[in-house]
């Protein structure tokens, strides 16, 4: 199996994991955080077939442990020692920046990738690559708030929590796109000057 597909089994696994667990312990809270995110998994696997998209592994990879951290981590809440009615966001005040920079650090990686073929300047491709997964993170924040407003879930949602949570999307899609980018010139370059086989 190729790391591509690892990851892709590796993060469903994760995700059903999480429907299972957080189903036996009646945690509805992250029971239906985890329908939406394996939603949003099925239709991202339904795009990559249909499209014959070829995500990098790395990018695979980051955004499988993104979502493994965030909806296990989560569904800790359901066994209720561990961190309360948010899993490991509530224990480890930490976690939700690790899951947010990884994820949209995924995103940033995946939207540089796609654009390697059409746009040519590497700073604009790192640019654009972050400005596209900065919009998820918005949207992720949106829908945050307004589960937040209408229905008081907890540890998300307020102000302070959707500013760190966006300064977290752009400080690792910004991160990660530079960094794939770069090293994506590197490897082209030396790849230009290799002479190859003698």
């Amino acid at each position: 199996m190729d790391a591509r597909r690892a990851a892709y089994a590796a993060t469903g696994a994760m995700l059903g994991v999480a429907l299972v667990a957080n189903a036996a312990l009646r945690n509805d809270l992250w029971f239906w955080y985890t329908c939406i995110g394996t939603g949003a998994y099925l239709v991202f696997l339904g795009l990559v077939r249909h499209r014959r998209l070829a995500p990098p592994p790395r990018a695979v990879a980051m955004g499988g442990v993104a979502a493994g951290l965030h909806y296990v981590g989560g569904s800790l809440s359901g066994v209720h020692w561990i961190g309360g009615p948010n899993g490991l966001y509530a224990a480890f005040p930490w976690w939700d920046n690790v899951v947010h920079a990884l994820g949209a650090g995924a995103v940033a990686v995946i939207a540089a990738a796609a654009l390697a073929g059409t746009v040519p300047r590497p700073a604009l491709r790192a640019f654009l690559a972050v400005t596209v997964a900065v919009f998820f993170g918005v949207v992720v924040e949106l829908y945050e708030f307004a589960m937040f407003v209408l229905f008081g879930t907890v540890d998300q949602g307020f102000y302070t929590n959707n500013l760190l949570d966006l300064y977290d999307n752009l400080l690792g899609a910004t991160l990660a796109a530079g960094l794939y980018v770069a090293a994506e010139e590197v490897a082209l370059a030396a790849e230009a000057t290799d002479p190859g086989p003698a």
